[in-house]
């Protein structure tokens, strides 16, 4: 029975998925929009079956797969592997990201936190057509029909992909702090 918990555990820290390279620029708007070095760049999102770790109710507290940070480079880059998130009940594909920086350096984000979303035509093909995402089938909230992608980023954070769900995609994002309300 002990190994079979081992394996169990060790198979649950790797997430299948479409591998995805995520690079974000991050600028500060108040110095000419220059590149920020040394801003703590958090992301995390679910795994391909809409499940996110270190959360009680998934019962993945104490696991950290999908969640991580880097700090931006003289260029102002951070940049992520991950793989493309699934979806839940409620939510559009999305990956959340929280800014520390000299505006905001606080342990829950303040206006520093935002989410990155994904284009609608990409994510209807991956869920319905790829594993293990066609598992969970086609996400009846649609990023138009999501509260946060259109009432607070209203698509400002939509990401531009490059690549295919067979090699990967990749997509680079720019941010300038401090964000600002929409």
């Amino acid at each position: 029975m002990r190994q079979q918990l081992v394996i169990l555990i060790k198979l649950r820290l790797r997430q299948s998925g479409i591998p995805f390279t995520l690079s974000i620029y991050i600028y500060d708007s108040e110095k000419s929009c220059a590149a920020m070095a040394n801003v703590q760049v958090d992301i995390w999102h679910c795994n391909a079956s809409g499940i996110y770790s270190a959360e009680d109710v998934e019962d993945t507290s104490g696991e950290t797969w999908l969640r991580g940070y880097q700090i931006t480079d003289a260029n102002g880059l951070a940049t992520f592997k991950t793989i493309i998130p699934g979806w839940y009940a409620g939510r559009t594909t999305h990956i959340h990201l929280r800014l520390r920086s000299t505006y905001d350096s606080t342990s829950n984000g303040g206006t520093n936190t935002t989410q990155l979303f994904f284009p609608q035509d990409v994510i209807n093909t991956v869920n319905t057509t790829i594993s293990p995402y066609s598992a969970e089938g086609t996400n009846p909230t649609t990023n138009a029909s999501d509260h946060v992608y259109s009432g607070e980023t209203d698509g400002a954070n939509l990401l531009a992909l490059s690549g295919d769900s067979t090699n990967g995609y990749t997509a680079t994002c720019k941010i300038n702090l401090p964000i600002t309300s929409q």
